[in-house]
């Protein structure tokens, strides 16, 4: 991904037409709205048949949060406040919801019903305790030459998804003045994605361990 980004390959996304853009995009759409539904789905199956309060409450404030991002992004349709406020409540209005609703989350009247969330560890570390480097080498050749397969499908996938998302951020339509940098941003996604290749690495010594 940083020789795409260095040759300067994200000029071949000129050839991508609008229907592109939108089949992508619904495509990530559906991935999103999956994985929502998969999460409320999972607080069902966890709870208590006899007690089903905590996928309720869960349920309550996911609609509440997406009913609340609506009005938020509809605002400058308003005639509240003037057109400024109204745009900065729209730009902002969705972030600022997310927040609110996090920090509800965390008051007493809603903690006690212990909605799941995101588990973090209390101190630095790497996930399962693993060490910073892993050795590359010692995953067999040919694993190795397996792997480039799905390594080139993955190259693919992170190549269209940043440069087409890039693309729709920066349409016209947008009037953002910040000029677009299609190839920088592959440089730093490759360089991003070179510093969690210890993550995969380690997944697939394990999994290569068990076999």
């Amino acid at each position: 991904m940083i020789l795409l980004g260095i040759a300067g390959s994200s000029k071949l996304i000129k050839y991508c037409t609008r229907f592109t853009d939108e089949v992508f995009n619904a495509l990530l759409s559906l991935n999103f709205i999956y994985e929502a539904v998969s999460s409320l789905r999972r607080n069902f199956s966890l709870a208590d048949p006899s007690n089903l309060t905590m996928p309720f409450v869960s349920l309550a404030m996911a609609l509440a949060t997406y009913v609340s991002t609506l009005k938020v992004i509809a605002f400058d349709k308003t005639r509240y406040l003037n057109k400024s406020l109204r745009k900065t409540v729209k730009d902002f209005g969705p972030v600022a919801t997310i927040v609110v609703m996090s920090i509800l989350n965390t008051l007493p009247f809603l903690k006690k019903w212990n909605i799941p969330t995101l588990m973090v560890p209390d101190a630095l570390q790497l996930a399962g305790g693993r060490q910073l480097l892993v050795p590359i080498f010692s995953i067999p050749m040919k694993i190795r030459l397996l792997c480039a397969f799905p390594a080139v499908l993955l190259t693919s996938l992170f190549f269209m998804d940043q440069n087409i998302s890039t693309r729709l951020v920066n349409n016209p339509e947008n009037h953002l003045t910040k000029g677009p940098a299609y190839n920088m941003d592959m440089v730093a996604l490759g360089a991003v994605t070179g510093g969690m290749l210890n993550e995969m690495v380690e997944k697939l010594r394990l999994f290569i361990a068990k076999k």
